[in-house]
């Protein structure tokens, strides 16, 4: 199932700069994981000159691709994308939230190594208010759950903490263990992610930001030691939960900052976690679209030519360390305040409480 041995370096790979959602988490006006400079916007590479880049960003060292967007099951072309990228790639992993998955699977399942689906609550109607989405999109995201663990892909079921969904998680621990029992080769297990600070969710970062740490705590008391995985750019802490595995990705306590983060306005809260490929075929280390931090692979670059703009980028990960004091900097670079006021006398995953 799921390895705590080293991953490699990815490449997160947008294939679509749309989504069907506009999840309350997630920067969609800033461009998701599609963020470019603006005189990029609107331009596409084929789905040709597309791979011929996932070559080039192999070529120099990258060994796994996380394929996303948008919504990557919105680009038709997602099969033949993967299909190549698993002859490219030495693992190849996929998010969605479902939306045109089902169809897909069949051609999608053998060439992946992992399938994330997010289902951030088993409530139908609490997630289409996280979504903006449709009741039944829900339903949806668990029918792709099930049907990718019958065609024995590993599923890690993701789901952001947030303050307003802290007393759910456990139903969605529920689903997965569910799913396991079915007995289908693939297995899933819920991978708990940080929520990640943008300028355009300020508010609702500042209102439904959680300490992931805090509720490893709440774990290790409730189902015994964690199981840790360092992984560049953050860490994984691992439970088993009763028959289904939860993982947590910390980001705060490990998150990577090269040289130059020091001396950038945006200073992330995500720091540098591997490179960023776009629909238009920019390439860079940062979660921003500023110009002067990634470079263009146009099509039609020679290999020399993709080597020397990607050089500068593959330096930024080489050079780029953990960094524990990365969050309080985060928040103070931005003047934020989050509300870090949870009540822990009664600490569990369903009785976690927060303070008035």
């Amino acid at each position: 199932m799921s390895t705590r041995s080293p991953d490699p370096i990815y490449l997160r790979a947008s294939v679509a700069n749309q989504c069907n959602q506009n999840c309350c988490y997630c920067p969609k006006k800033e461009g998701m994981e599609n963020r470019v400079p603006a005189a990029l916007a609107g331009q596409k590479l084929t789905s040709e000159e597309y791979v011929q880049n996932l070559e080039h960003i192999a070529r120099n060292g990258i060994r796994g691709v996380s394929i996303t967007g948008g919504e990557p099951t919105l680009n038709r072309d997602l099969p033949r994308i993967v299909e190549a990228a698993a002859g490219i790639f030495e693992r190849v992993e996929l998010t969605s939230n479902g939306f045109a998955l089902l169809r897909m699977l069949p051609s999608l399942a053998p060439s992946l190594d992992l399938l994330k689906i997010s289902v951030d609550t088993a409530d139908p109607y609490v997630n289409a208010s996280i979504t903006n989405g449709k009741v039944t999109d829900l339903q949806r995201a668990m029918d792709c759950v099930t049907e990718a663990c019958r065609l024995g892909l590993n599923v890690g079921i993701n789901a952001v903490v947030m303050r307003s969904t802290l007393g759910g998680l456990d139903e969605v621990m529920t689903f997965a263990r569910r799913t396991n029992e079915l007995g289908h080769s693939g297995q899933a297990y819920v991978s708990l992610l940080d929520f990640y600070y943008s300028p355009e969710r300020r508010e609702i970062w500042e209102r439904e930001f959680v300490p992931i740490g805090h509720l490893a705590d709440d774990f290790e008391e409730r189902f015994g030691a964690r199981g840790i995985q360092d992984r560049f750019g953050c860490t994984f802490f691992w439970f088993d939960a009763e028959g289904v595995e939860v993982r947590f990705k910390d980001s705060l306590g490990a998150t990577h900052r090269a040289p130059k983060c020091r001396r950038c306005p945006h200073y992330c809260q995500e720091g540098i976690y591997g490179l960023k490929h776009s629909v238009e075929g920019w390439v860079t280390s940062c979660p921003n679209g500023e110009p002067s931090l990634g470079a263009l692979l146009a099509p039609g670059l020679r290999p020399e030519e993709a080597d020397a703009l990607l050089a500068p980028l593959i330096r930024d990960i080489a050079d780029a360390v953990s960094d524990r004091t990365s969050f309080s900097q985060m928040v103070k670079t931005h003047g934020l305040h989050p509300d870090l006021t949870l009540d822990r006398t009664e600490s569990t995953t369903t009785g976690l409480r927060v303070l008035p």
